[in-house]
Formats: C-alpha cells, sequence, structure tokens
C-alpha cells in the first residue's frame, strides 16, 4: 500500500473518531471547556490513525523484496552444476570423465577420439549441435562413408524419435554417405528404431556407449 492511500485511511479513522466525539461532546465538556476538548479530540484522533496506519504492511515493498528473494534463488538453482553445452576441454581432460559432466560437444569429440583409435579416419562436419551429421568415417569392410549423428541426452533423458532418424536419413545424402549410425546416451523410441531398421541406419544406444566407448577410454593407459 502506497503513502497516499494510507493517508486516506487515516483521515477516515480521524473522522470516524471526531464526528461522533463531536456529536457527543455535551457530555464531556460539562466537566471541561469546550476549546480544550475540541483540542483533546483532535489530538487523540490523530495519534490513533497515526497508530493504526503505521501498522498498515507496505505491500509493495514486500513484495519486491520477496521477488528478487525468489529470482536469486532461482537463478541459484539454475547455474547449479549447469555445464555449458558449448564447452570443450582438452582430449586428457574428456577421456576420465563420466558422461554426465560431458558437454555435447566434448561427446562428440569423445566419439572421435574412439574412431580414430579404432584405426578410422573420422572427419569432423560443421554443423555443431542443431542436427545433422556430426562424424564421417570410412567402413573399410563396405567401402562406404558412413554418415554419424551423435545426440548427448544422457542428463535429459530424451529419446531418439521418427523426425531425428528421418533428419539423419536426409543429412547422409548430403554428405554423399551410403550408410548412416546414429549414437545417443538416451535411447530410440520403438517408432524410431523401426524407421531407423527402414533406412538402413545402425541405432546406438546409451547401452551400446557404455560397452563400447566407456569401456576403451577407461582401459587407456596412454594419452592422446
Amino acid at each position: 500500500m502506497n503513502k497516499s492511500d494510507k493517508n486516506t485511511i487515516g483521515t477516515l479513522i480521524a473522522l470516524l473518531i471526531i464526528i461522533p466525539g463531536f456529536i457527543f461532546r455535551d457530555i464531556f465538556t460539562s466537566f471541561i471547556p469546550n476549546y480544550i476538548y475540541l483540542f483533546l479530540l483532535i489530538v487523540v484522533a490523530a495519534i490513533i490513525s497515526s497508530i493504526i496506519t503505521s501498522k498498515i504492511p507496505d505491500k509493495k515493498k514486500k513484495r519486491k523484496k520477496s521477488n528478487s528473494s525468489g529470482n536469486i534463488s532461482k537463478s541459484s538453482k539454475t547455474n547449479k552444476g549447469n555445464i555449458p553445452h558449448n564447452r570443450l576441454l582438452s582430449d586428457k581432460e574428456i577421456l576420465p570423465l563420466p558422461l554426465e559432466k560431458l558437454s555435447w560437444h566434448e561427446f562428440e569429440r569423445l566419439c572421435y577420439l574412439y574412431y580414430k583409435s579404432k584405426g578410422y579416419k573420422p572427419q569432423e562436419t560443421s554443423e555443431g549441435a542443431d542436427g545433422g551429421v556430426d562424424l564421417i568415417i570410412y567402413n573399410r569392410y563396405h567401402q562406404s562413408y558412413v554418415a554419424i549423428q551423435i545426440k548427448h541426452y544422457i542428463r535429459s533423458n530424451n529419446q531418439i524419435t521418427v523426425k531425428e532418424i528421418r533428419e539423419l536419413h536426409a543429412s547422409r545424402k548430403n554428405h554423399e554417405c551410403t550408410l548412416a549410425d546414429f549414437i545417443t546416451t538416451s535411447s530410440f523410441t520403438k517408432d524410431a528404431a523401426i524407421e531407423a531398421d527402414k533406412f538402413n541406419i545402425k541405432t546406438r544406444d546409451i547401452n551400446w556407449v557404455r560397452n563400447k566407448i566407456d569401456k576403451w577410454r577407461f582401459n587407456q593407459k596412454k594419452s592422446i
């Protein structure tokens, strides 16, 4: 409540005291002079209205303080444990980190290092985290290039959907790749798995990542 509203309430309270006091003044003026009674009536009314209005909280200030406190709390929760999505540590720093501590960029780099250690010559594309193809490798057995899409969803646990499978299918053609792999730290929906099989796209979920990439990197004895 602002100052103007408080003044209005104070005036009304004073009038509620003065008007009845003035009407019934004859009861008291028989003991004290009329002018003294009126003076005391006004003083008492002013004091009482002042006391009452001082007890009324300043709601605007209180709300502002509460909102400020809420924003700080919300901000601290948001920043707590937050990993910048485009952070990229060195290879030595990436290798020992748990999957949960890696940014999407670092997980892509981890996949790159994995394929490199297996004798492939992976090529990193410039498409980034917005979809499409992240790595390209050459499959010597099939004598074909493989387009690899990588999604690091371990913290959100989002599943790969049909939409993303179709995006990879379209993107591999743009890179002139015959084959395609989809790697994720989560899982695939049932429909996405069916769609991937239809387009001959290999699905690599969190279990594959744990069994292949995790085992490989934690057994590394030499730094890359």
